[in-house]
């Protein structure tokens, strides 16, 4: 696993043929390549012990935005499809639980139980501030069980997701409803709504309604929020983090370590692949704000965001010194630290 991740960090590349060329140095190309092969085939890996690692790694205490999303590749004509469970973290998600589904396209209803569940094996459902996700995850069992567990949510709807006052009553699509709102103004429907399925089943939630484009612009004018909860009128900020699993995601594929260059397509070796990043991402993650801590954020461009991200800023600084670690020890074994006592580690000065 070190000598992985260092080859990782170096390469920025999931391919493994190219990891091998680096992992070991005096051992033929084939020979590590094997090696690798038979840890993603054969090693037991105990995902609850590493999701509770990867947790202590995140310098943050619950409660947790909790955010559920799905990334999809092809090698060839193979899909490879990833279920998420990320916890928000200052602008990217730590990545915590995953499951690799067998086939490729939308996940359904019970994949999205069994990721929670892994989920709850490493943290508490108490501990859980909102679950958010986008328009994969809006179907009426799904927002039902959500309910059942007392796991608060905000998730995105489509807008011609029929809404109503009563069960037996009439329904409008969502859009109706939002239709008068006038730009970047939102409004929360008053009391309950009834949020209809394709099978006719309902489920009772709020409806946090956002314009945010002009008619005129070609694209979903509105950001319609279906919660359960907590207050509908923090949902519309919650959601806004949301978007740190997409961040996350680019990290791991990319802007960081190219995980669809993998070649793998096999469910169990991706799962344990992605363990690997993982890893590898939050000890990078943790070493970009120890140097924002001591050395400033990165610099802002024009446009006000910054140059690089903190995990850009970690990834950088990892790779200038296992470039070279003979001339720089000190600042390796300084890195190494971290993943000691991150939160101690950062918050000292």
């Amino acid at each position: 696993m070190a000598r992985f991740t260092s080859a990782l960090l170096k390469l920025t590349t999931s391919n493994l043929w190219e990891i091998a060329t680096v992992l070991k140095a005096g051992v033929k190309d084939e020979s590590n390549y094997r090696r690798i092969r038979r840890f993603l085939s054969d090693y037991e890996v105990g995902f609850a012990v590493l999701g509770r690692l990867l947790t202590r790694l995140l310098p943050q205490k619950p409660p947790y935005k909790v955010v559920l999303d799905r990334t999809e590749w092809y090698f060839g004509s193979a899909p490879v499809n990833v279920l998420m469970v990320g916890i928000a973290h200052k602008g990217i998600a730590f990545p915590v639980s995953w499951r690799v589904l067998p086939d490729g396209g939308s996940s359904s209803t019970e994949d999205h139980r069994r990721a929670l569940q892994r989920f709850f094996e490493i943290v508490d459902p108490e501990d859980i501030e909102v679950l958010l996700g986008d328009r994969e995850f809006i179907s009426t069992g799904w927002l039902r069980w959500l309910q059942e567990q007392k796991i608060p949510f905000a998730v995105r709807l489509r807008s011609d997701r029929r809404i109503g006052l009563s069960p037996e009553g009439p329904s409008l699509p969502a859009r109706m409803f939002a239709r008068p709102i006038s730009p970047h103004t939102e409004k929360v429907l008053d009391g309950t709504r009834h949020l209809f399925g394709t099978d006719g089943e309902h489920v009772e939630v709020k409806v946090v309604m956002r314009r945010i484009a002009a008619p005129s612009s070609g694209e979903d004018q509105f950001l319609i929020l279906a919660t359960w909860g907590l207050d509908p009128n923090k949902a519309t900020a919650l959601y806004e983090e949301r978007w740190e699993i997409e961040t996350m995601f680019a990290a791991l594929k990319s802007r960081g370590y190219r995980l669809e260059q993998t070649h793998l397509t096999d469910p169990d070796r991706v799962q344990r692949l992605i363990g690997l990043l993982a890893l590898a991402f939050a000890w990078t993650h943790l070493v970009g704000e120890r140097r924002a801590n001591r050395e400033g954020p990165p610099r802002k461009k024009s446009h006000g965001r910054r140059q690089r991200s903190l995990f850009r800023y970690g990834l950088d600084r990892l790779r200038k010194i296992l470039a070279s670690p003979e001339s720089m020890p000190a600042a390796f074994f300084d890195c190494l630290r971290v993943l000691r006592s991150p939160t101690a580690f950062l918050s000292c000065t």
